[in-house]
């Protein structure tokens, strides 16, 4: 069975153990679940980044951070607004208990 996130510009499609992350206006990237990690950070007022990128598989799958860091490797960012992210978080919640990865409070 099949999950699919569709909000503004970005699309993301979970089939199996894989992940398809399509943003408009870059290139696609496909990631095993196991390495998936979504970061959302702090951003202009009002504004969170959300950084879908790979990380191990010991770091929490979603996690919001209270300040911004860098991430490593090839990475998908978006901005949203702040109250739209219990939309994200409640995506990649259903994502990770789908392959037991755990979401960070």
């Amino acid at each position: 069975m099949s999950l699919e996130f569709r909000h503004d510009e970005l699309v993301v499609r979970v089939d199996g153990d894989i992940a398809e992350i399509f943003s408009k206006g870059a290139f696609s990237h496909r990631l095993l679940l196991a390495w998936l990690a979504v970061q959302v950070q702090p951003s202009i007022r009002g504004m969170l980044d959300v950084k879908i990128t790979s990380a191990s598989a010991d770091m929490p799958l979603y996690e919001v951070l209270p300040k911004a860091r860098p991430v490593r490797g090839s990475t998908v960012e978006v901005v949203i607004k702040t109250e739209e992210e219990p939309l994200y978080r409640e995506f990649f919640t259903q994502v990770g208990q789908r392959c037991g990865r755990p979401v960070a409070p």
